[in-house]
C-alpha cells in the first residue's frame, strides 16, 4: 500500500510543480526554488490526506462522485494556502484568480493523470 501511496505522490508532483513553478514566478517574482518548495508544500498537506481518506471508498459505486468533491476541497485549500504563503498573488484579485485557474488545472492534470496509470 505504502509503495503506491509513494508512487501517487511523486507523480502528482511531477504533474503540479512545474505549473505552480510557472504561475508562482509570474504573479509572485518567486525564484524556481520557493516556487517548488511552496507547490511540494501544498501537496504535503493535501495529498495525504485525500489519498488515505479516499482509499476506503475506492471500490464504492459514488468513488467518482467522493473523487470530485474531495479535489474541489484540495482546491480550495491549496488556493488558500498559496495565497497566505506568496501574501496575494499579484496583487489583485485577477492574480488570485489566475493562481486559482492554475489550482484547478493542476490538479485536474494530476488526477487524469493517476486515474490513467492506475488503469
Amino acid at each position: 500500500m505504502l509503495p503506491a501511496y509513494l508512487g501517487a505522490f511523486a507523480l502528482t508532483l511531477a504533474v503540479e510543480v512545474p505549473v505552480y513553478v510557472v504561475v508562482l514566478a509570474a504573479l509572485t517574482g518567486l525564484g524556481r526554488a520557493p516556487a517548488a518548495l511552496a507547490a511540494v508544500g501544498v501537496n504535503v498537506v493535501t495529498h495525504p490526506a485525500l489519498w488515505w481518506g479516499l482509499r476506503p471508498f475506492a471500490a464504492r459505486p459514488a468513488y467518482p462522485y467522493l473523487l470530485c468533491a474531495a479535489e474541489a476541497v484540495v482546491c480550495l485549500v491549496e488556493w488558500g494556502l498559496l495565497v497566505a504563503w506568496t501574501r496575494r498573488p499579484g496583487g489583485t484579485r485577477a492574480g488570485m484568480a489566475v493562481l486559482g485557474l492554475a489550482v484547478v488545472a493542476a490538479n485536474a492534470a494530476s488526477t487524469l493523470a493517476g486515474l490513467l496509470l492506475s488503469g
